[in-house]
C-alpha cells in the first residue's frame, strides 16, 4: 500500500481516499490526478483486497475508488478504523454496467466511465459522494434506458404501487439526493425520508439506493 498526502492548504473538508486499480498505466493516471485536487487529503494506492483490508484497518477511509475489473460484487468490504464501510465509487471500462455488479452485496454507490475519466469528473465525483449523492455519468444512464427497451419505447411496467410521496422520492433518489437533502427539499422529517426511501427499496426489491433506481428505470418507472 502506498500512502501519498495531497493538497495541504485546502479550504473546507478534504476526504481519505482509498484506490484499488491494478492495471498499472491507468493506476499512474489516476495516481496523478487525485494529486492535484484539493478534496484528496490523502490518498491510499492499495494493490490488492488485502491491501484494501490494511488500509481500512488503520484509515479512516471515505471513498473506495476500483476498477471494475479489480471489484468482486459478492465481497464483505469491512468497516474501517472508525466503524465505517467507506463509500464504493466504481469505475467502469466503458459506459455499461454488468447486473451482477448492480444486485450484489457490495453494490457500488458511484460509477465513473474510464473513457471519460478527467481531473474535474474525479473531483465533482468525490464531492458528490461526501454530500451523499449517487455520481452516474449520463452515458450509463442512457445505457439503462436503451437496456430496459429503448429510449421513447414503451416498457413493460412491474407490478409495483407507489405511493404520490414515494414517487417524489424515487425522482429525488434518481437526481442523487441523501436522505438529509431529501427531507430538506419535501420539507419532512429526516427520520421520514428515510423510512419512505426504505420503502422504495422493499418495494423495488432493491438492496440499495443505486440498484432502486436501475430498477425503477428498467419498470417504467422513471424516464430519463
Amino acid at each position: 500500500m502506498t500512502q501519498v498526502a495531497c493538497g495541504t492548504a485546502a479550504p473546507g473538508r478534504q476526504l481519505v481516499v482509498a484506490t484499488l486499480v491494478c492495471d498499472g498505466m491507468l493506476r499512474l493516471g489516476l495516481r496523478a490526478i487525485l494529486s492535484t485536487m484539493q478534496i484528496a487529503g490523502e490518498v491510499l494506492h492499495c494493490e490488492s483486497w488485502y491491501g484494501v483490508d490494511e488500509a481500512l484497518r488503520t484509515s479512516d477511509v471515505d471513498v473506495l475508488f476500483v476498477h471494475e475489473s479489480d471489484f468482486i460484487p459478492d465481497c464483505e468490504v469491512p468497516a474501517d478504523v472508525g466503524g465505517r464501510r467507506p463509500r464504493i465509487l466504481l469505475l467502469l471500462s466503458g459506459p455499461d454496467v454488468d447486473e451482477k455488479i448492480l444486485s450484489g452485496r457490495c453494490a457500488p454507490d458511484g460509477f465513473l466511465v474510464q473513457g471519460e475519466l478527467t481531473a474535474a469528473v474525479v473531483e465533482d465525483a468525490l464531492q458528490r459522494m461526501d454530500r451523499g449523492e449517487v455520481p452516474m455519468p449520463p452515458s450509463l444512464a442512457r445505457l439503462l434506458l436503451d437496456r430496459a427497451g429503448g429510449v421513447g419505447q414503451p416498457r413493460h411496467r412491474r407490478d409495483i404501487a407507489l405511493t404520490a410521496r414515494e414517487n417524489e422520492v424515487l425522482l429525488l433518489l434518481a437526481e442523487g439526493l441523501s436522505n438529509k437533502q431529501i427531507a430538506r427539499r419535501l420539507q419532512i422529517s429526516s427520520h421520514g425520508a428515510k423510512r419512505i426511501v426504505a420503502s422504495l427499496l422493499l418495494k423495488l426489491g432493491a438492496p440499495n439506493r443505486t440498484s432502486a433506481v436501475v430498477t425503477a428505470i428498467q419498470a417504467g418507472l422513471l424516464k430519463y
